[in-house]
């Protein structure tokens, strides 16, 4: 009796790996890295922005502008999985280490466009291609031709319900909102101090948060231009945004935000915009702001690492 005892349970726990064998050999789909590849024309003009896409065209822009199954007869050998440790936390009902903020949003499993219904869009000329090119509808969006990281608290050219305000104002009548992507910077690397630049972007940060303290903040990052426009702009070349980049991903520590290097998807193995990406150096055609789209796909909090 005892001996078939035994069996019985020696039975039980070798189906009960054996399945749990099968489950860890599953796994999910994750994104991949893309790439592009080239070098492109521009003009050379005091302002980033005198150029932007726009629902008729290309516009133009300002200067310095446990167990499987639950049993009553689970044999004393089978216990339960340990707990998460103590630097765990949990995101969407998942157990996750504690955030790296230091280190860019990795990347994971796709999300799909339904991610960004709860999602707003606060940028500059390039973020209005991206939102008219990917027709991402369904997210709100505070954009405008040159805004700044200042000019987001004062320029009133953001329209809801018939009344203009500004990005700042029209985002704290959003009740609805869970998500904030930001990318400003470029029509700022004009600024004579960029310490000046950080502060102000950290204020704007700091606003987000006293709006809606639960709300994931995605800090991206400044996109490149093309080696063109590099090479021939004192103001809007690489050097400048690379500077400008780094005190962004260290704004976004400190502050405890969300940095996405969202360059990397859109950038040749120089670190420029690709020749192919642009009409004008600066300002993304709509296949690649699909490579950007993509990118914000697959670097979500939720997802990272799957």
């Amino acid at each position: 009796m005892i001996e078939s005892v035994a069996n019985k349970y020696a039975w039980k726990k070798r189906v009960f790996v054996g399945l749990a064998a099968a489950l860890v050999a599953v796994s999910l789909p994750s994104c991949g890295q893309e790439g592009s590849s080239s070098g492109e024309q521009s003009q050379s003009s005091v302002s980033i922005s005198d150029s932007e896409p726009s629902v008729s065209g290309m516009p133009e822009q300002s200067a310095n502008a446990g167990g499987l199954v639950e049993s009553s007869e689970t044999p004393p050998e089978l216990v339960e999985a340990p707990a998460a440790d103590e630097s765990s936390q949990m995101a969407d009902g998942k157990a996750v280490k504690e955030y790296d903020y230091a280190s860019p949003v990795p990347a994971g499993e796709a999300v799909d466009d339904s991610y960004f219904d709860d999602a707003v869009f606060i940028g500059d000329s390039r973020t209005q291609g991206f939102i008219l090119y990917n027709n991402l509808s369904n997210a709100t969006a505070y954009v405008d031709k040159g805004l700044k990281v200042d000019t987001a608290f004062t320029k009133a050219d953001i329209e809801v319900d018939g009344v203009q305000m500004s990005a700042m104002d029209a985002l704290a009548q959003n009740t609805s909102f869970q998500k904030v992507y930001v990318m400003l910077g470029v029509n700022e690397l004009g600024w004579a101090y960029s310490d000046i630049f950080i502060e102000k972007y950290g204020e704007l940060v700091d606003k987000i948060k006293e709006i809606k303290p639960d709300a994931k903040i995605y800090i991206q990052s400044i996109l490149p231009v093309s080696k063109k426009k590099s090479d021939g702009d004192k103001i809007y070349n690489m050097t400048k945004i690379n500077e400008y980049n780094d005190l962004i991903q260290e704004m976004a520590k400190e502050k405890e935000v969300y940095y996405l290097n969202v360059a990397e998807a859109v950038a040749d193995s120089e670190g420029y915009l690709p020749q192919e990406a642009s009409t004008d150096g600066v300002h993304l055609n709509k296949s690649y702001c699909a490579k950007w789209l993509d990118y914000l796909k697959c670097h979500t909090v939720e997802n990272m690492g799957q």
